[in-house]
């Protein structure tokens, strides 16, 4: 099971100090962002509460394109 905290991976950009991003590592950041918004956007606002975000932030993440951060 994925953890889910404001501070998740998926909704915090990155960046590799001195290494080029492989064309694997998108799409691969995509599906986690997906993932992870989709969970967002089913959790009611108790579980949301439990994990520090409020229904506002929830919702304005779980509406993002997958390809943005």
């Amino acid at each position: 099971m994925v953890a889910i905290t404001k501070d998740a991976g998926a909704f915090v950009t990155t960046r590799r100090p001195n290494t080029t991003i492989t064309l694997m590592d998108m799409p691969r950041q995509w599906v986690k962002r997906y993932d992870l918004r989709q969970k967002l956007a089913v959790m009611d606002s108790r579980m949301l509460r439990d994990i520090g975000w409020n229904v506002f932030d929830a919702r304005r993440e779980a509406a993002k394109p997958f390809w943005k951060a």
